[in-house]
């Protein structure tokens, strides 16, 4: 069976995250913010009964905030949210090599996403690999505090 990948949005970047490790799309998910925290981090919101932290996608990056959808990522990664935009379906397309250039990352946060040379190319759009454990993993997501001490 082909590996599915979930195609996605968040601020303009088009991604791409391997649809096991996506528990749920959250259409309108409401969060909670936590004060003392990073403008990225948008809060924590109730999912199938259990908190879920909830990481704005798009202004982690620095580029504008995400708003839509949420994506509840599977228990075996770890217990997040990441907020996107819009969320394009499911692709069988097996995944091609494609250099990271400046053009997929035309924003500061380029380093903290954890984007690979990996890729879905559909209909001539790159959807760039999110290594979603490198990412939940990162020291950056894991500090949501608004100001170090």
């Amino acid at each position: 069976m082909p590996i599915r990948h979930l195609l996605f949005e968040a601020s303009g970047l088009a991604l791409a995250a391997p649809a096991d490790l996506i528990k749920s799309v959250h259409e309108q998910l409401r969060v909670q913010p936590v004060a003392g925290t990073r403008g990225w981090f948008r809060g924590l919101a109730v999912a199938h009964g259990k908190l879920l932290p909830v990481t704005d996608l798009g202004a982690f990056c620095g580029l504008r905030s995400s708003d839509g959808h949420t994506l509840e990522l599977a228990d075996s990664i770890g217990m997040s949210g990441l907020q996107i935009d819009a969320v394009f379906g499911l692709s069988t397309t097996p995944l091609s090599d494609v250099p990271l250039g400046k053009k997929d990352m035309p924003f500061a946060g380029d380093d903290n996403l954890a984007l690979t040379t990996r890729a879905v190319v559909q209909q001539d759009r790159v959807h760039r690999l999110l290594d979603i454990a490198a990412l939940l993993q990162s020291p950056v997501f894991l500090n949501i505090a608004e100001t170090e001490y």
